[in-house]
């Protein structure tokens, strides 16, 4: 599995990059995206658009080397077989739909929110729930047998896509407090307006209480698939992958339920190294 995953990663990260790129404008931005959802589908080794240039001083060195050297990941992709190929072009595609369209509907400057729930959940799809879908079709692909019980497979796609978006509503609520000024709100704004927000200004933490608190519990419920999910999985190394980063997010929802809506709205919530290393051990034995 270990090659189209980081493949997937890599193109996944790449796409990333060039959304969230400082200083680049949007237009740029997402005239480089489409340009990189065209070179997948149309199967081409080789991207001539040239992608947006990150600032010399941006922090992220790897981001800068990852641009750089991105002309290495056609190639890799057309040499795939046509299985796994058939599995990255899928992924990286929704989450191009859903980078485009988190730029344009968040273009910056006045504070915009997701319309309804359906919304958040379509986003949370686009961009993490088909890498639940992704990690599941390329452990049947690549392991057969040895990731599960092919019976089990419609069943792990679902549960796979519900752990996937849950991971994501862990980073929306984690990031409100970068979100928020930046003019992002991910909460669903007919939610915030039945909790007195104008629809103008940004949300108070009075009127992001409850929509937080219901996406929290919705983001518990989805983790509750874990057990469901990793249970069948039969490869040791692949059943580890898989059940630490739950174990993480478990732990990420359980810190955010504790700090409350005023702390995460100024500070960003993380758990400690030694919980991670916890996590690891318990991703082995339990």
């Amino acid at each position: 599995m270990r090659e189209p995953v980081s493949l997937g990663y890599l193109l996944a990260r790449l796409t990333d990059t060039i959304a969230d790129a400082p200083g680049v404008p949007l237009e740029d931005r997402l005239e480089a995206l489409e340009a990189i959802r065209k070179a997948i589908q149309n199967r081409s080794s080789e991207l001539t658009s040239v992608f947006p240039d990150l600032p010399a001083d941006h922090p992220h060195a790897g981001e800068r080397a990852l641009l750089e050297m991105s002309g290495r990941l056609f190639p890799w992709l057309q040499s795939l077989d046509a299985g796994n190929r058939s599995h990255v072009e899928e992924v990286i595609l929704t989450i191009i739909h859903g980078q485009k369209w988190d730029l344009s509907a968040f273009p910056g400057g006045k504070v915009t929110a997701c319309e309804t729930g359906d919304d958040l959940l379509r986003y949370t799809y686009w961009v993490a729930g088909c890498v639940g879908e992704f990690w599941t079709k390329v452990g049947f692909t690549n392991l057969g047998t040895r990731f599960a019980d092919p019976d089990k497979a419609s069943s792990l796609l679902v549960k796979g896509r519900k752990l996937g978006q849950a991971l994501q509503l862990i980073n929306i609520l984690r990031d409100l407090h970068e979100d928020l000024p930046a003019g992002r709100c991910y909460l669903p704004g007919d939610e915030l307006r039945e909790a007195g927000w104008d629809g103008e200004s940004r949300p108070t933490e009075i009127e992001i209480h409850r929509a937080f608190g219901q996406w929290l519990a919705t983001c518990e419920s989805y983790l509750e698939y874990t057990p469901d999910y990793v249970g069948p999985i039969r490869d040791f190394r692949t059943r580890f992958c898989t059940r630490l980063p739950m174990i993480l997010a478990s732990r990420t929802a359980s810190a955010l339920r504790e700090a409350g809506v005023e702390r995460v709205l100024q500070e960003k919530i993380k758990i400690p190294r030694s919980e991670v290393w916890k996590s690891m051990a318990q991703a082995v034995f339990c």
